[in-house]
């Protein structure tokens, strides 16, 4: 799960192909439900099929719907699941514009776009939101899919560099400072001014004292290539407008980050931590679930994140304070920005096969509503996620969840997936999470006035069918050979100038490909939205 639609974590294991769906759909027989639908879910989170948010949309609507399973791994393995033998939709599918496209031109799955007259809510937003349209047509202009829309600001900015703060306190009180880090304990607050050679330093004392014992140490940690908590801003901090797709736009072109200098620059660097034992091999090769698991008991010296409550235990969530994005030796402070995309497609697609597809498009439109999508992407008002009663007619969140964190309760009671929360909904039906809020808070004050200059998300494009095709042939060998080659060179041995223009000559066509569709992409898109607004 490389990106945290968080809802997938662990399912109902289906037993064997034919074997486990004849189960299910004697179970969506014996309940009378109309329709069966396919989805992704991991057994920690909780049956579909007992969520109070279904239950309510089922008297809503006066549809029912058999939710099946099948966990991430036995999906991802799966080779046709528009093949799945009985089901009407498929809900979390992960599909790319190619797939999707390919699924649809075919006649596979449902052009959406021809039902918009049952579908009011859907049929608003595509005429509020022309963007949300473009984002959504294959290259036939029609929409195959769902999305999910979850606007907060939130994902341009995934890391958030966290300092432990409490060990930093040992060293001041054992008159233990590296030399050049003048630090008293007043100055360790969110905010932290450090310069990259002043955090390794404290890094370079973390590790010696081994503050968490028993050689349990680690002195700075992140998930490589993850959406969140990941490197890139580290990379930044060089100068380059990192993030884990290695491109960006830059003043209003996509550019490649993996050709700058000062990209290599900090690949050598990061190399020479790892050597130090500032970084450890399980940066590279830790899940987010390993990376969270890990962070519980404080033995993390530094670690990006975009929160600090997902990680540590409660008890120790005051020992770690925020860092200011490192200085450069001149003084200069840069991050990166994501592409993440706040408008997702993909989320669900119903079956050309499935007899009532009308009244199917009509129970998944409500997903739209406000409070349906809130208690879609939260947990629902009966199971705690909100309070019983509005506030000024907007639902509020329930912050208490007892000894789990918000995260797990979230995981265990939400479904995620089609769900439309935007600023207006946020400013007239639904409070925002109060740690939301405060990481908007966070990110204005500590992270967003360092962007590199003139760089900009790369929006949800539209591509041709033939640019579809070649975008499928170059992004995953390309992405392959990038990371395999940022991997080897700070795990394994010393990076060169070399082996740096080696790899990227041997991947310039690939490269140079998928830059022209995108910015010929881009230049489309930036058209047909000025067209439609």
């Amino acid at each position: 799960m490389k990106k945290i639609i968080i809802g997938v974590v662990a399912a109902v294991l289906w037993l064997v192909g034919v074997v486990a769906f004849s189960v299910a759909a004697s179970r969506a027989g014996a309940s009378g439900a109309q329709f069966v639908v396919l989805t992704v879910k991991e057994d920690s989170v909780k049956d579909y099929n007992t969520m109070p948010v279904f239950k309510e949309l089922a008297e809503d609507t006066g549809i029912e719907v058999q939710w099946i399973y099948k966990n991430s791994t036995q999906y991802s393995n799966t080779t046709d699941p528009v093949g799945t033998k009985g089901i009407d939709a498929i809900y979390h599918t992960g599909f790319s514009n190619l797939k999707l496209y390919d699924y649809g031109r075919r006649g596979r799955i449902v052009a959406i776009d021809e039902y918009l007259d049952v579908m009011p809510n859907f049929s608003e937003i595509l005429e509020k939101r022309p963007d949300i349209r473009e984002a959504l047509e294959s290259p036939d202009h029609h929409i195959y899919s769902l999305p999910r829309v979850e606007e907060m600001g939130l994902k341009a900015y995934p890391n958030i560099l966290y300092i432990n703060k409490a060990w930093i306190e040992k060293l001041i009180e054992e008159n233990d400072m590296p030399a050049g880090v003048e630090l008293t304990a007043d100055m360790l607050k969110d905010g932290l001014d450090l310069s990259r050679s002043q955090f390794k330093a404290i890094l370079e004392k973390f590790r010696d004292h081994d503050f968490a014992g028993d050689g349990k140490t680690v002195p700075l940690t992140f998930v490589s290539g993850n959406w969140q908590g990941n490197e890139s801003d580290f990379i930044a901090s060089f100068g380059v407008p990192e993030n884990r797709d290695h491109k960006i736009i830059k003043d209003d072109t996509i550019i490649s980050t993996i050709e700058d200098e000062k990209w290599f620059d900090a690949v050598c660097e990061m190399r020479e931590w790892y050597k130090e034992k500032l970084i450890r091999t399980s940066s590279f090769t830790q899940s987010d679930i390993e990376f969270l698991a890990r962070g519980q008991d404080g033995r993390y010296g530094a670690f990006y994140w975009w929160e600090k409550d997902t990680v540590l235990a409660k008890d120790l969530r005051d020992d770690y304070i925020i860092v200011l994005p490192l200085k450069d030796d001149d003084g200069n402070r840069y991050v990166g920005m994501s592409n993440e995309l706040e408008i997702e497609k993909g989320e669900c697609v119903v079956l050309s096969t499935c007899a009532d597809k009308e009244s199917l498009l009509s129970y998944f439109d409500k997903f739209f509503e406000p409070d349906y999508s809130a208690q879609l992407n939260y947990g629902s008002i009966k199971s705690g996620a909100f309070l019983p009663n509005k506030v000024g007619g907007k639902l509020i969140p329930q912050n208490d969840h007892g000894d789990q964190s918000a995260d797990d309760f979230r995981m265990k009671n939400a479904p995620y997936g089609v769900v439309y929360l935007t600023e207006e909904v946020w400013n007239s039906s639904v409070e925002m999470e109060s740690r939301a809020k405060l990481r908007l808070e966070n990110l204005e004050n500590y992270v967003k006035p360092y962007t590199i200059e003139g760089i900009k998300p790369i929006p949800n494009l539209n591509y041709t069918e033939q640019e579809l095709k070649e975008l499928n042939t170059y992004e995953a060998m390309l992405a392959n050979n990038i990371s395999g080659w940022f991997t080897k060179s700070i795990t394994l041995e010393d990076p060169t100038r070399e082996s740096w223009q080696g790899m990227l000559n041997t991947n310039k066509s690939a490269l140079d490909a998928v830059l022209k569709i995108n910015n010929d992409a881009y230049k489309r898109y930036l058209t047909a939205t000025e067209k439609k607004v």
